[in-house]
This record gives C-alpha cells, sequence and structure tokens, in this order.
C-alpha cells in the first residue's frame, strides 16, 4: 500500500494505492464522511490478484476534497460538485477511461459520472448507492431554506470555537471517542470506525484534530428531483455492477425495483453484510469485483 497525493487544479487531492502502477485505474471512491481507508480491507482482499497481475488494473482509493487527507474547498459543498471533481481527477491524471468501485455517496458520484461522460468509465462497481438523494419539486423552497440557515449555523459555530480556543488546548477529543461516535451513527464496527476515523483526524502527542472538513455535515442547498434521478440512471450505459447488503439500506434495494435496471447493462447482487458490505464482507466483493472487471 503506497500514499498518493496528486495535484488536481491547483487542490491536492491525496489516497491509497495498490499493485502495479503501470496499468489501467480501477479508482475506489468513498461516502460522505469516510475517505481512502474504507477500502483497506477490499483491498486486503484484492492483494494476491493485484500482486500476481490477476488483476488488469492498479486498485487507487482517494480522498475526495474535505475528507481524509484531502485539501478543502474554499466555501461548502454541494453534492452535485463532487461529480465534476471526479471528472477533474481522472482528466487531469490521464486515468481514463477507468473502471470505478463507488460506496455510497462514492457510488452515487460514480453514477452520475458514468451516465454523463460514458467515455470515461469503462466498468462500474456501485455498492450501496445510486443517482441522488431526490427531493419533491414542492420542497424546493424548505430544503433551500433550511440548508441555508444550517451553513449559518456552522460558521456561527466555527466563530464561537475559534473565540473560545484562542487561550486554551482542547484536548478532549481522542480517537477512542471519535470512534464510538462513529460506531453509534452507523453500522460500522470498531476495528472498521477505526480505520476510516484514523484517516479522518490529525493526531500529535499531544493533541488530537480533525483533519476533514467539518463542512462536510451542512446540508445541501437543492436536491435533484426523483424525475431527474430516473433520467441518470436511465442514461447509464456503461456495464454495471450494483452491490447491496442484505442488511444495508432498504431505500437502495426498492430502488432497484425499478423496470431501468432489468436492463442488460446492470447487474445485481445481494450479499450478507449492511450498508459497508464491502467492509463487512471484503472477501466476496472482492470475488465479484474481479470477476466483473476482468469479463
Amino acid at each position: 500500500m503506497n500514499n498518493i497525493s496528486i495535484e488536481v487544479n491547483g487542490s491536492i487531492i491525496t489516497g491509497l494505492q495498490w499493485g502495479d502502477n503501470t496499468k489501467p485505474v480501477l479508482l475506489a471512491v468513498h461516502g460522505w464522511l469516510d475517505n481512502a481507508a474504507s477500502f483497506v480491507p477490499l483491498a486486503n482482499a484484492l492483494r494476491n490478484d493485484l500482486e500476481d497481475g490477476s488483476l488488469p488494473y492498479q486498485l487507487i482509493a482517494i480522498d475526495l476534497p474535505g475528507h481524509g487527507y484531502s485539501d478543502h474547498k474554499a466555501g461548502h459543498y454541494n453534492f452535485i460538485e463532487w461529480v465534476d471533481d471526479l471528472y477533474q481527477i481522472i482528466k487531469t491524471q490521464h486515468w481514463g477511461p477507468v473502471s470505478i468501485i463507488g460506496h455510497s455517496m462514492g457510488a452515487m458520484i460514480s453514477s452520475i459520472l458514468a451516465a454523463t461522460f460514458p467515455e470515461l468509465v469503462r466498468r462500474i462497481v456501485l455498492i450501496e448507492g445510486l443517482g441522488a438523494i431526490s427531493a419533491e419539486a414542492d420542497q424546493t423552497v424548505s430544503q433551500l431554506r433550511k440548508g441555508i440557515e444550517n451553513r449559518a449555523l456552522y460558521n456561527k459555530s466555527i466563530n464561537q470555537n475559534i473565540n473560545q480556543s484562542t487561550n486554551r488546548k482542547d484536548n478532549a477529543l481522542t480517537l477512542e471517542k471519535v470512534v464510538k461516535a462513529r460506531c453509534f451513527v452507523s453500522d460500522l464496527n470498531e476495528e472498521h470506525a477505526k480505520l476510516i476515523c484514523n484517516r479522518n483526524l490529525t493526531i500529535n502527542a499531544d493533541e488530537v484534530s480533525f483533519c476533514s472538513d467539518p463542512k462536510l455535515k451542512a446540508g445541501s442547498l437543492v436536491r435533484l428531483s426523483e424525475s431527474q434521478v430516473i433520467d441518470i440512471l436511465s442514461s447509464i450505459s456503461t456495464a454495471c455492477l450494483i452491490i447491496i447488503g442484505d442488511k444495508g439500506f432498504p431505500l437502495i434495494a426498492q430502488t432497484l425495483n425499478l423496470e431501468l435496471f432489468c436492463k442488460e447493462n446492470f447487474k445485481i447482487l445481494t450479499l450478507s453484510g449492511g450498508h459497508h458490505v464491502h467492509m463487512d464482507n471484503a472477501v466476496k466483493t472482492a470475488r465479484a469485483v474481479v470477476k466483473f472487471v476482468n469479463n
């Protein structure tokens, strides 16, 4: 496993790389508040295939802007802009066309990229995520109001924290506390939560602080409508493997009942596991990925 750091239009994108770096890229894109480390169990399960050349790719897991060790955006985050970020990363690094493994939010933005720029995507594996979180048209104003108020609260809290910490150092934050908090609000076990949380923190001898951007928690101002999301998903022509966990998000499984997923290019696989099924069940996920990308 190698740490990588690349410059994309003046910003630094970090990540992890496995395998022969002369081979085409199998790009792994993580979920919201996760980072490249969420693919470590999958990479470990793929290690033999990466090392002996059975997998015709190198695996690169990136930290999206604001996540892990990557640079933060100057302003707030907009979901659809991550699609542009992914496009810029692939284009500036001359990686394309690539095969992509996306998880959760990473699967959403990867599916939109595949629909919009099919020439950049050879094959795509979507794990517990596709399209985008939608909202009804009559929720536009309430969503906008909520998002703007959310950002105002964030800005106020940042200013308060700066004022409060001017004359003192806050040592209350620990990796253990962050891991427990993450386990409490997700399906992650402690081992997997520690992998992710450790890469979202800067840990020194006398201080622990977040290196991921707290602005990530501010709400979206606008969401796509359901008809827009369906248009996106219907436009995917790339060979696509969709993996869901049998204990994953029910809404994703319900969405897969739509007629559009009967198209030949979609394959659906259910594995034992939760929303982070690629961590819970890394071996079977790895087998499915190898079979799919080698087909």
